[in-house]
């Protein structure tokens, strides 16, 4: 039972009113689930409910006298904002409402170092300062800071790569250390030629291009970050096998029995198109 869960949860995170938010989240989402379009990308299973769990966690410690119905609030606002369709996203923000009557919409994440840094970088690549461009770029930082898999879903000229760009270099500059993009697309090659395959002949293993990436970056000594990301369709076909990388195992396992673990320098994106063709599996991670 989700609620039970959440109300677990929620008391061995450090809530002390955990009995009426737990009853109030898990009425959320059973609303979501119901009202909400039906989009191949929302997901409103366990998986995200502990991630956000995690994440209140997180907020509650940093803000222990804070109002807990605010942190609430706030925490599951801004971990499924960034996933919405513009047609769900005022249903949402009012479902929110509705549940926290006595609470006014908390402030969105102000980040005024990183922004002024955003503009600069924006300038120098002669490009638009667009508001809800900006907003989406706010989103994947914020979302960078909770998650090691992220996925940017639109369409080709929608200025997913420039968020890439510009959020690497803006973050360069105010974290003073540098942060690297390896891409490569997986649809140009087979499966096998991504992950590594075994001679049939000679029984001798050769390692794919993928797995010979993730070796290289997820190493503590590397000075840096890396992003590595995946621009592609994504398809069951080589997404399935990144099942334990996303999620909490953080492991690639390969066909040979090598195991290598993900480190904290490294994330691992996705820029696609759409989501037609991902599995609820994958989805959910």
């Amino acid at each position: 039972d989700f609620q039970i869960i959440k109300k677990v949860k929620m008391c061995s995170v450090g809530y002390k009113d955990f009995d009426l938010l737990s009853a109030k989240f898990f009425s959320l989402y059973a609303t979501c689930k119901e009202q909400l379009s039906n989009q191949r990308h929302y997901d409103w299973g366990l998986r995200n409910i502990l991630s956000v769990l995690r994440t209140m966690g997180t907020t509650k410690r940093e803000n222990e006298t804070t109002n807990e119905a605010l942190l609430v609030y706030r925490t599951v606002r801004d971990m499924n904002l960034s996933k919405l369709v513009a047609q769900d996203v005022q249903l949402f923000l009012s479902l929110l409402a509705d549940l926290f009557p006595d609470e006014s919409s908390p402030p969105k994440g102000h980040y005024p170092k990183e922004e002024a840094i955003l503009k600069n970088v924006v300038k120098r690549h002669q490009l638009m300062y667009h508001d809800s461009w900006v907003l989406k770029v706010k989103q994947f930082y914020e979302t960078t800071k909770v998650r090691h898999g992220i996925m940017l879903v639109g369409p080709s000229g929608g200025g997913k790569s420039c968020i890439f760009k510009c959020l690497k270099e803006t973050l360069q500059e105010s974290d003073g250390i540098q942060y690297k993009d390896v891409r490569f697309n997986p649809k140009s090659i087979r499966s096998q030629e991504m992950y590594g395959e075994t001679d049939p002949m000679s029984g001798e293993w050769t390692t794919g291009i993928f797995a010979a990436i993730w070796a290289k970056y997820n190493s503590r000594n590397n000075a840096f970050n890396t992003w590595i990301i995946a621009d592609g369709p994504v398809d069951a076909i080589w997404i399935e096998d990144l099942n334990t990388v996303l999620d909490d195992n953080k492991i690639l396992t390969l066909a040979n029995g090598d195991r290598i673990p993900m480190t904290d320098n490294v994330k691992i994106m996705f820029e696609v198109e759409t989501l037609v063709n991902a599995s609820p599996a994958t989805v959910s991670r």
